[in-house]
C-alpha cells in the first residue's frame, strides 16, 4: 500500500509540473461555437501566436453565430463564412452577393483571390480547383483543343481545361496574355462553368518544413514567438520533461519491477512468444518496433506491398513463422494518430471471415506508428482486373461481389460505414476468398441517426456525389461505392481513367450512359463470355441493373446493402426465370427506378440488351467527375499492383 501511495503521489506531482508548464504554451484547442473544438493550425484572434489562420467569432456567446476568416491581401481581402473545420481542411462559403452572381450566371462571378495567409507555420490552397483564363476579345487567342470555351461574357471569353493536377499545371503558350485565376469547383468541368463552379471552398493545410520537423522529429508544438517567427515549444519544456521522465522511470523501477512484474501471472503464450510484448493496447497485442523492423528486413523497399493514403504496407515474417502485412503510417501525415486509433477501434470490435484481421500494433507512444495485419497473399481485386495478377473468370467475379456485399452488410449491421470501398481495398487469398481492408476512414454510425455530417473523404471515382455535395454520410454512401465495384467487375475498367472522353472519365458516368442506351455489351469485358454463354450473359445483365440502382445520385433511390446482398444471392443461385423475377422485385423495393427486362431474354437473345426505362421517371445525371487535386492524405488513392492491403 505504501508503494502504491508513493506511485500515485509521484505521478500526480509529475502531472502538476507538466500542467504548470502548459500554462506558458498554447492551449491544445479552442471552443468555437458550432465548429466545436478547433485545433492547430487554426486559432482565434486572442491567441494569434498559436496558429496560422485565425477564425473570427469563436468568442461569441451565441454558438450559432457565423464564424468567419479573412483571406487575401488588401485591396482584395475578403471575408468568408466557415462551415466546417478538420485538422487538415477548412470549408468556407463566399458572401451572399457572390453566391447570387453564380446563381444568376453573372460573369462577375469569375474572380480571383489569394487563399494563403503569410505565416511561418503553414500555407493554404484551394483543395478542389480549376484554373481559368479570362481573355479579352481583342487578343484573338486560340485555346488548346482540349479546352472549353465560354463566350457569353461581354468583351471577353473564359477558357479552361480539366481540374488542376497537383503542381504540374502549365499555362498553355497561347493563353499567356490572358488573366489567370483559380476558382473552386463542385463537379467535373462542362461547357457551362456555372454548372460546376462552387460558392463553397475547401481549403487544404500544408504545414511548413520547420513545423513538420518540430512535430515529427522533436515531438514539439508549432507556434510563433513575440516577433511572429517560428518557434518549436520543445525547447521550452525540456527541463520539465526531463524531471517528469526521471520521476516516471523511478516509479517504474521501484513499483513496476519489484511489485507489478513479480505479481504478474505467468500465462504461457505460444502465439506471440517471440514477437509481441506482454502488454495489450486498446484490446490488441503490442509489438515492439524492433521486432517489426526485423520482420520486414528494416522495411526493405523490395518488401513493399503497396502504398495508400496513410502509409506504406510491407510484407513481414515474424519469428513465430506468421506472415504479416505491416502498415507504416506516414510521419508527415497530420492525422496519422487519428487514423491509427480509428483502425484499432474499428477492427477490435469486428470478427468476420471477409474482413482483414488486425494482429496488433506498436504503442501509440512509439516514435513510429505501425499496424500489423494478417497477410493476404493473392493481391487485390484491382490488380487482377487490370491483368497484373492473373485473369479473373466470371464465376470468381461473382464470388467477389457476393463476399464483398456480405462483408459490407455485416459492417452496416455493426453500425460502421467503411467510407472507402474500392477494388484496391478488396484482397484475395489463394482460394480467391476476399478480405475487405483499410478502415482508416471508417465511421461508427449509430442506428438511431439518419446521417453523420462530415467532410467528404474517399477515393476519386468512388465517392457518393450526394455525400460530396451535402456532407451527409450514410450507409448508402458505401452502396454507391459498391456500385462502382460492380461495374469494375463487369468491365475490368478502372474507376477513373483520364484517357477516356471528358464525360466518361468516371466509370460510373460511363456505365450509366451505356445502360441507358441499351449498350451493356459495350461495357462488358469481352473475355468474360458475354456473347457466347447465355447464363453468364443473364448474370451480367442482372448485375449491371443492380449497379445502375446503386449508382443513383439520390441516396433514397439506392437499395440498402442487405437488399443488394439478397439480389446477388438470387443471381448466383441459378438462371431460372422465376429467380430473376425476384431480383427485379427486390431491386424495385430498394430503389424503384428503371429495370432491365430479364424475362424477355433467351439464350439466343440479340446482341444488345433491351432496356425498359420508365418514361415517367427522369434519371438523375451521371455522378461527379474526378478531381485530381484530392490529396492522398485526405483520401486514399488508387494503388497499382499489390494493395496497401490490410490498411
Amino acid at each position: 500500500m505504501t508503494s502504491l501511495f508513493i506511485f500515485k503521489s509521484l505521478i500526480f506531482f509529475q502531472f502538476l509540473l507538466v500542467s504548470a508548464q502548459d500554462h506558458e504554451r498554447c492551449p491544445t484547442s479552442f471552443s468555437c461555437g458550432y465548429l466545436g473544438q478547433i485545433t492547430f493550425p487554426f486559432t482565434v484572434p486572442q491567441h494569434p501566436q498559436c496558429g496560422a489562420l485565425a477564425i473570427l467569432g469563436c468568442d461569441n456567446k451565441n454558438t450559432t453565430a457565423p464564424k468567419t476568416i479573412q483571406l487575401g491581401s488588401p485591396p482584395s481581402k475578403q471575408i468568408f463564412t466557415v462551415t466546417y473545420v478538420e485538422p487538415e481542411t477548412i470549408t468556407v462559403t463566399e458572401n451572399e452577393a457572390q453566391r447570387k452572381k453564380l446563381q444568376s450566371k453573372n460573369c462577375h462571378a469569375f474572380h480571383n483571390f489569394s487563399v494563403s495567409p503569410t505565416s511561418p507555420l503553414a500555407s493554404f490552397y484551394i483543395k478542389y480547383n480549376i484554373t481559368m483564363f479570362k481573355c479579352n476579345h481583342s487578343l484573338s487567342v486560340i485555346p488548346p483543343k482540349s479546352f472549353y470555351s465560354y463566350t457569353n461574357c461581354t468583351g471577353y471569353s473564359i477558357f479552361y481545361g480539366l481540374q488542376n493536377s497537383g503542381g504540374n499545371f502549365e499555362v498553355p503558350s497561347s493563353l499567356t496574355q490572358c488573366t489567370v485565376f483559380q476558382v473552386a469547383l463542385r463537379d467535373s468541368p462542362t461547357n457551362d462553368p456555372f454548372d460546376f463552379l462552387s460558392p463553397e471552398i475547401q481549403i487544404e493545410v500544408q504545414l511548413s518544413d520547420d513545423c513538420n520537423k518540430c512535430l515529427r522529429h522533436h515531438h514539439g508544438r508549432c507556434q510563433l514567438d513575440i516577433h511572429r517567427k517560428f518557434h518549436c515549444t520543445k525547447e521550452d519544456r525540456r527541463w520539465a520533461w526531463k524531471l517528469g521522465l526521471g520521476i516516471g522511470l523511478l516509479v517504474i523501477i521501484i513499483t513496476g519491477l519489484l511489485i507489478m512484474w513479480r505479481c504478474k501471472r505467468r500465462v504461457p503464450n505460444f502465439y506471440n512468444k517471440y514477437t509481441e510484448s506482454d502488454s495489450i493496447y486498446n484490446g490488441v497485442p503490442v509489438f515492439s518496433f524492433k521486432d517489426l523492423e526485423v520482420a520486414t528486413k528494416k522495411f526493405d523497399s523490395s518488401r513493399e506491398l503497396g502504398e495508400g493514403g496513410f502509409g506504406t504496407v510491407y510484407y513481414g515474417k515474424l519469428k513465430d513463422g506468421r506472415e504479416v502485412a505491416v502498415k507504416r503510417l506516414y510521419q508527415h501525415n497530420f492525422k496519422r494518430v487519428e487514423q491509427f486509433m480509428n483502425e484499432i477501434k474499428i477492427l477490435t470490435r469486428l470478427r468476420h471471415r471477409n474482413l482483414v484481421t488486425l494482429y496488433g500494433c506498436t504503442s501509440h507512444q512509439s516514435h513510429e506508428l505501425l499496424l500489423v495485419y494478417e497477410y493476404v497473399s493473392n493481391g487485390t481485386v484491382a490488380s487482377h482486373l487490370r491483368g497484373e495478377s492473373g485473369f479473373l473468370p466470371w464465376h470468381i467475379r461473382m464470388k467477389v461481389a457476393l463476399e464483398t456485399a456480405t462483408a459490407l452488410a455485416y459492417l452496416h449491421a455493426s453500425e460502421i460505414i467503411h467510407r472507402d470501398v474500392k477494388t484496391n481495398n478488396i484482397l484475395l487469398d489463394d482460394t480467391f476468398c476476399i478480405k475487405v481492408a483499410d478502415f482508416g476512414l471508417s465511421k461508427l454510425f449509430p442506428n438511431d441517426v439518419t446521417h453523420v455530417s462530415t467532410a467528404p473523404q474517399g477515393t476519386p471515382g468512388y465517392v457518393d456525389p450526394e455525400y460530396y455535395q451535402c456532407y451527409w454520410l450514410t450507409s448508402k454512401s458505401d452502396v454507391y461505392s459498391f456500385g462502382v465495384v460492380l461495374v469494375e467487375l463487369i468491365s475490368s475498367m478502372p474507376a477513373v481513367d483520364m484517357s477516356r472522353d471528358k464525360e466518361e472519365i468516371n466509370l460510373s458516368n460511363l456505365a450509366i450512359r451505356k445502360i441507358q442506351k441499351s449498350k451493356i455489351s459495350e461495357l462488358v469485358d469481352p473475355s468474360l463470355g458475354f456473347e457466347s454463354d447465355s447464363d453468364v450473359k443473364r448474370e451480367i445483365v442482372s448485375m449491371a441493373e443492380l449497379a445502375f440502382q446503386c449508382l443513383q445520385r439520390d441516396k433514397d433511390l439506392r437499395p440498402s446493402m442487405d437488399d443488394v446482398l439478397e439480389v446477388l444471392k438470387r443471381i448466383d443461385k441459378g438462371s431460372r426465370r422465376d429467380e430473376f423475377g425476384h431480383v427485379e422485385e427486390v431491386i424495385a423495393r430498394g430503389a424503384g427506378i428503371s429495370r432491365i427486362n430479364v424475362h424477355s431474354m433467351s439464350p439466343t437473345s440479340s446482341d444488345h440488351v433491351e432496356m425498359n426505362l420508365s418514361k415517367n421517371e427522369k434519371l438523375t445525371p451521371s455522378p461527379k467527375g474526378v478531381t485530381d487535386k484530392w490529396d492522398s492524405e485526405s483520401t486514399t488513392p488508387n494503388i497499382s499492383g499489390q494493395s496497401a492491403s490490410q490498411m
